[in-house]
């Protein structure tokens, strides 16, 4: 698509961004957009609201309210001089180059670039938290249940976990949240730690057995059957279904391959957790690895509108992760080691409020 500058008659590219996942998102809060004063740039998601999976926990245990946890694309968009659409992209063309959306529209693109992040596992006894405009009300149901449960002991499972358990610690609730993991609690050599923690912290841990549901109202693990009220189901990222309903070619799992360009093709991009990187296929889907490929991603678009050689996407080994624990404490990682204590917590408050404010 061609359209006429403002000064002149330059001719503009149009780089469309397909969600607001951090990797865009980190990228326009630091002006990377003023690089691209000849392009347009079209972001198109289906929330005005784009919701900071970092402070899931703080808000699950009613430390941040909904409008801490949020930022608002709408608003951004304004003052960072790009267009926001409040659609969902659900088909791709890279033949077209264009976009088909929910609302029916068209949009033709020069450069596509696409952050949609990974979707969950599906059914209608499970409280949905993806797309993650819809985190803060299954949050609210899943925490006020008399049998909370959660499927899953990563990152994502064993903090919502302990954050629910303290909500509810401090509202009386004395029914513990039960939490259910198929190997060990986040990994092999901290499993035992986190294990220590949730029981001082009323979360029931079932540790090694794979859950399996029976029922609306309960699932199975290790031959026991175990009632709910509200299931979160947080064993690992799903792929969303765009990539394969637009035929475009997937990693195993059905995430868009790209290589570590972060190209799909010459003018369709990825990043974030909706990407697999065909060098590096056991690559983490985290918001750190996304932030990180951020810089990336954008000085390759750039390179791209000026026709410049692409730069590769290098990660690194190790990085600091805190997941919070609930009262005010974190437990703090990097590579074998870690820590326990408020002083990781205070730290990660310090690092999430500063991302958000940078917004």
């Amino acid at each position: 698509m061609k359209t006429v500058w403002n000064r002149g008659v330059t001719y503009m590219k149009t780089i469309i961004l397909a969600g607001g996942g951090h990797a865009h998102l980190a990228g326009i809060s630091k002006g990377i957009l003023n690089n691209l004063s000849e392009a347009r740039i079209i972001m198109i998601s289906p929330s005005r609201y784009q919701y900071y999976s970092g402070m899931f926990s703080g808000f699950t245990e009613g430390l941040y309210q909904e409008e801490d946890i949020r930022i608002d694309l709408q608003a951004l968009a304004g003052r960072h001089r790009f267009t926001f659409l409040k659609e969902q992209v659900t088909v791709i063309s890279a033949e077209e180059k264009a976009v088909y959306t929910d609302a029916g529209n068209r949009y033709s693109f020069d450069l596509l670039s696409i952050d949609v992040g990974s979707s969950q596992k599906a059914g209608s006894s499970i409280l949905p938290i993806k797309p993650n405009h819809s985190f803060p009300d299954s949050i609210r149901c899943f925490r006020e249940g008399q049998a909370p449960v959660i499927a899953g002991g990563g990152a994502a499972g064993v903090e919502l976990a302990l954050a629910a358990a303290a909500y509810r610690r401090k509202k009386g609730m004395k029914a513990p949240v039960t939490l259910i993991s198929g190997g060990p609690l986040l990994s092999s050599s901290h499993t035992n730690h986190l294990q220590k923690i949730c029981s001082a912290k009323g979360v029931q841990v079932i540790a090694n057995k794979k859950a399996s549901l029976t029922s609306s109202e309960a699932l199975e693990a290790g031959g026991e059957t175990i009632p709910f009220s509200g299931l979160l189901w947080l064993t690992g990222p799903e792929a969303p279904a765009l990539f394969k309903e637009s035929g475009m070619g997937t990693d195993e799992h059905g995430f868009l391959s790209v290589d570590d360009r972060l190209s799909y093709s010459d003018s369709i991009f990825a990043a974030g957790d909706c990407a697999a990187i065909s060098s590096y296929p056991k690559l983490p889907k985290n918001g750190v690895y996304a932030v990180r490929q951020s810089e990336i991603l954008w000085k390759n678009l750039i390179r791209s509108v000026h026709g410049e050689a692409l730069l590769p996407f290098e990660p690194q080994k190790r990085y600091l992760a805190i997941l919070s624990t609930g009262d005010r404490e974190g437990f703090l990682t990097y590579g074998g080691l870690h820590y326990h204590g408020s002083s990781a917590w205070k730290l990660k408050n310090v690092i999430d409020r500063r991302y958000m404010n940078s917004f």
